[in-house]
């Protein structure tokens, strides 16, 4: 063995393969991972790394994660954990009182109105006064609704028909929100898409993130950020691989992408009561939440990605919104066979034990946010008791009920939701407050890793660390598994990250 490009030993390499075993090096060459071994390395290689008792592991995958909205949300005003409305009212007026007097100002992470000290957020004429010429969009931070003042709302022209939807700037329902949202940040420039897409590549190798499915478009009006990202695929240090939330199939199959959707949104957002479930929710019992899509349009577009023989991916989060998607993706199932091209179901939250099976049975890959879980149901208290009953409650969010069941679970984020970070994300599955959302950490790192290939059919090339695969990889200050008191993203850090063997990321830089 010899003529290697790299050689990383003297450490503990976390394959992630089949039996989840532990190597002392592994050897690259061309970018692929050409072996490993647990004896002394007798070869060479141009370029070796000693790991000094640290450890490797596969370089992780946020499954889910709106990308230019995190841009956007990042770049705007900071608003998480302002808890009444005087507040935001006063960091939007010190924004608008700067630079560009007619600059699009957005803040995003806005708590919703029950969770502010008063109640309620401000109101598209308390937004006026402080606003000037600045079209102004706050964003809810579950992302399915916000608050606008006068001059955005003229900007984004709503048409008539969802004129219903806005009351006092403030609106919830998806399609409104969506069409608001998108003509509002449509209005910034393609450079400064390009500058979010590069910054958060950057972001991510530093934390050990190689690759990200980007579920992106429908946030911005004609999808400019995906026609940005797709452009400029080959320049990111990381991969991105496009989700691209649109029901025109022919301008994804026209940029060559294999894959389609992501939060095409069969339901909504339990905070705000439009996720659809078979009960009424506790705390609005006029309200089951309404499902976004006829079954026979979901049927047609389903069943035109299937013969297209492109991955699909909808947003489902109560159990009968979960029960329409996966009734269509039954009977095209039947008709065309749909296994073979994993169609997905995002966030997947509450699903009945006749939905895990039948998923299992189709091949149905499905995305989770332990995070999410774990905020929601955490040292507050449960929040889903307010839509859910308490027998479901402990229920919502609950992803290892669905790796028993047989289902594929990769980890992702949701961001903005909560941070794009793959290793807080493991931390959470892992150390949930509730002892019952736990898991092992063999469990947690696979939803960032080998799953996370599978729900794109990449297990043949990444997600573990074995010959013939491509050498993403990422080293840990320490060993995740011999850490004292366990698991703790707090007391871990990336001191390198790897893509295709070629070092995108170094602590030391």
């Amino acid at each position: 063995m010899n003529g290697f490009d790299l050689l990383i030993k003297n450490g503990t390499i976390v394959t992630m393969d089949g039996e989840l075993s532990k190597k002392r090096w592994i050897a690259v060459k061309d970018g692929v991972i050409q072996a490993l071994g647990d004896d002394d390395f007798t070869g060479e290689a141009q370029e070796a790394v000693d790991l000094n008792g640290r450890a490797l592991i596969p370089g992780l995958v946020d499954t889910h994660a709106h990308v230019s909205a995190t841009g956007v949300i990042g770049k705007g005003l900071p608003l998480a954990g302002v808890n009444t409305s005087k507040g935001i009212l006063d960091i939007v007026e010190e924004a608008c009182s700067k630079g560009d007097p007619e600059a699009v100002v957005i803040g995003g992470n806005m708590f919703m109105p029950e969770q502010m000290e008063d109640k309620r957020v401000p109101t598209q004429d308390e937004l006026d006064k402080v606003s000037g010429n600045h079209p102004v969009l706050l964003a809810f931070w579950t992302g399915h609704g916000g608050v606008v003042n006068t001059k955005a709302l003229n900007m984004v022209d709503l048409p008539k028909e969802m004129e219903h939807g806005v009351v006092d700037g403030m609106f919830l329902e998806d399609k409104i929100s969506f069409y608001i949202m998108g003509g509002v940040i449509g209005g910034l420039p393609n450079e400064y898409f390009e500058s979010v897409y590069m910054d958060i590549a950057k972001k991510c190798a530093s934390i050990g993130i190689t690759t990200v499915h980007a579920l992106d478009g429908m946030f911005v009006r004609d999808d400019k950020d995906v026609e940005t990202l797709i452009r400029s695929l080959d320049k990111y240090p990381i991969e991105y691989i496009p989700y691209w939330q649109t029901f025109d199939l022919e301008r994804v199959m026209g940029h060559g992408l294999k894959q389609i959707g992501g939060c095409l949104s069969v339901d909504g957002s339990p905070p705000q009561f439009t996720s659809c479930y078979l009960e009424a929710s506790p705390a609005a019992p006029h309200t089951r939440g309404l499902l976004n899509f006829s079954d026979r349009e979901l049927y047609e577009f389903v069943t035109a990605c299937t013969k297209a023989d492109r991955q699909v991916a909808f947003h489902a989060i109560g159990d009968r919104a979960i029960d329409q998607i996966l009734w269509i993706y039954r009977q095209v199932d039947m008709e065309l066979g749909i296994k073979h091209l994993r169609h997905r179901i995002e966030h997947f939250s509450i699903p009945l034990e006749q939905h895990i099976e039948m998923a299992a049975g189709m091949n149905i890959g499905v995305t989770s946010q332990p995070a999410i879980g774990d905020m929601l149901d955490g040292e507050g208290g449960n929040s889903y008791l307010a839509f859910l009953s308490p027998e479901k409650a402990v229920l919502e969010e609950k992803f290892s009920r669905f790796t028993a069941g047989g289902l594929i679970v990769g980890g992702g984020s949701d961001s903005p939701v909560t941070p794009m970070d793959a290793l807080f994300g493991i931390d959470r599955a892992v150390n949930a407050f509730q002892e019952y959302r736990r898991v092992s950490l063999d469990d947690a790192l696979k939803l960032y890793t080998i799953n996370a290939a599978w729900l794109t059919r990449q297990e043949d090339v990444k997600g573990s660390l074995e010959v013939g695969k491509q050498a993403d990889m990422v080293i840990l200050n320490k060993d995740p598994y011999t850490m004292e008191g366990g698991f703790n993203h707090e007391a871990i850090s990336v001191d390198a990250t790897y893509k295709k063997g070629k070092l995108i990321y170094s602590k030391g830089d």
